[in-house]
């Protein structure tokens, strides 16, 4: 294990020697890109004061100023021919004119250039125009030299291996030390990784150690509840799957079986007529109560996977709650019920088809479980912030046991009693699912003495 730190340290001395190198270059290239647009800017307005003509005194005055700045100083006229220059007048054989930055210059735009000069140094060339009445008179083009990685390596080489020596023993030794002391918490929360993915799902770990393997152990933690959970409530999905499978298996069984029961009956010969409609009838009766299963089913099924917004627009309850109980009038008045509504609440937000829907759903339950001559009650109220329908019917209640389950799907406080009246236990599921999609709420409740009484809230819209 030594040896190993060893070499990972030695070998990490190398590229962070470069990084240094290469930044302390960009260091210098940034300060010298900066000095030669001053020294550029300087050379032009020295021009300006002296005169492009005047190149015996232009090029003494860039003379006496390279001494100081320890640059190449020159003037070009507007064809980037040398006019003046703070060096031998040799060197005006070079065409200049042919460089991108002079070129740039010439054109009105500030130049510049980064090249390696023959010692391994770089050496950066500016140049700006020199304006007057307007053009370009001239160019003023300067250039230095600086380090580059390779002079730095040449003349700094038994230093950076010096320090690459001790920065491996340095860190061979804190490698060693950390290496002692992360061993024992990593070795726990490795253990328990290992547990927790042969299955264990209820193990957890002690935080412990320095701040990043106690950080480790909660975010083990903190994966192990989650995935905990996310178990659990798979779990009891595949739970509500199955009892849904099961359930709607037993919704269909005993519809399918009278119709099968009676037609295998008709088959039969020497029926009597009145046997025979009677018999048609039941047929008939359990197909409309399998399409009523299959369309509350659609129903819900479209409600409850619905992804997008529901097209919600300003809905008058009032209207919305007589148009339910137009829709039921021939089913109560069939039972001998009747339906009274009453109040003239604030506006919502909602679809209007949806919350008919809940309404008649509502309604509708509770004109199935009251008995003949009995009353349906609907009231349409408000408090300080949200609009109220309550539906109140006058049958024989809700067992308390059964009230946190009456808006689960197929749930039936009293088995007997709903499939007398045909429900499949779907329609309080149906209206729950609406109201929640509306930001609104359903409970339901006893009243005292007899009957039940289901309110829902929603948001109410500011006049």
């Amino acid at each position: 294990m030594l040896l190993s730190l060893l070499t990972v340290a030695l070998l990490s001395a190398g590229p962070l020697s470069w990084y240094f190198l290469n930044e302390l270059q960009a260091y210098g290239v940034r300060k010298l890109e900066e000095r030669l647009k001053s020294e550029a800017g300087l050379v032009a307005a020295m021009t300006a004061s002296i005169g492009i003509e005047e190149h015996q005194d232009l090029s003494e005055a860039l003379r006496e100023s390279a001494l100081e700045v320890n640059s190449s100083l020159i003037v070009l006229d507007s064809d980037g021919n040398l006019v003046a220059s703070s060096f031998d007048a040799s060197e005006a054989r070079i065409n200049y004119s042919q460089r991108p930055e002079v070129r740039m210059a010439l054109e009105g735009e500030r130049g510049q250039r980064m090249t390696s000069a023959p010692d391994g140094r770089l050496e950066l060339f500016n140049a700006i125009p020199i304006i007057r009445d307007g053009g370009v008179e001239g160019v003023a083009y300067v250039s230095a030299r600086t380090f580059s990685i390779a002079t730095l390596l040449q003349d700094y080489l038994g230093t950076l291996v010096l320090l690459a020596i001790v920065f491996a023993i340095a860190t061979l030794l804190l490698a060693e030390t950390l290496a002692r002391w992360l061993s024992g918490p990593l070795r726990k929360l490795e253990v328990g990784a290992e547990a927790f993915a042969a299955g264990d799902l209820g193990v957890r770990v002690r935080p412990e150690g320095p701040r990043e393997t106690r950080a480790a152990g909660e975010a083990f933690n903190t994966m192990a509840d989650q995935v905990g959970s996310i178990v659990a409530e798979l779990v009891k999905e595949e739970r509500r799957k199955s009892q849904f499978v099961s359930d709607v298996s037993h919704e269909l069984k005993s519809p399918l079986t009278a119709i099968r029961g009676t037609a295998e009956t008709l088959l039969e010969n020497d029926i009597p007529e009145s046997d025979r409609r009677r018999f048609l009838a039941t047929i008939v009766r359990e197909s409309k109560r399998l399409a009523r299963l299959a369309e509350d089913l659609l129903a819900l099924q479209r409600i409850e996977g619905a992804t997008g917004e529901l097209p919600m627009r300003r809905v008058n309850l009032l209207e919305v709650a007589q148009g339910a109980i137009e829709g039921l009038a021939h089913n109560a008045a069939e039972r001998q019920v009747t339906i009274s509504l009453s109040g003239n609440p604030p506006a919502v937000l909602g679809d209007p088809d949806r919350l008919q829907q809940v309404i008649t759903n509502i309604v509708d339950n509770a004109v199935r479980h009251t008995p003949a001559g009995g009353r349906v009650t609907l009231e349409l109220g408000r408090d300080e912030t949200h609009t109220l329908v309550s539906v109140s019917d006058e049958g024989p209640g809700i067992p308390e046991e059964s009230l946190p389950y009456i808006f689960d799907r197929f749930y039936r406080a009293q088995t007997s009693r709903d499939r007398a009246t045909g429900g499949a236990g779907l329609g309080l599921a149906i209206a729950r699912s609406i109201i929640v999609r509306h930001a609104g709420e359903i409970t339901a409740t006893n009243i005292e003495g007899r009957g039940a009484r289901f309110t829902f809230r929603l948001p109410s819209l500011k006049d």
